[in-house]
């Protein structure tokens, strides 16, 4: 038989591609998430948004 042949060929072949893409999807995803995560980031970090804790005088 074959390798070619070999009924396990086509899913090692994927194996194979999936392995090298995996660090470009990883940077793919790692950008998405920068990019979704930046606002959020920028809300919860201006001061506006924070809570200020009350005098206890007033």
């Amino acid at each position: 038989m074959k390798p070619e042949n070999s009924p396990f060929a086509a899913l090692e072949q994927e194996a194979y591609h999936a392995y090298r893409e995996w660090p470009i999807w990883l940077a793919l995803r790692e950008r998405e998430l920068e990019a979704l995560l930046t606002p959020l980031r920028d809300v919860t970090a201006s001061p506006e948004a924070r809570i200020q804790p009350k005098d206890k005088d007033q």
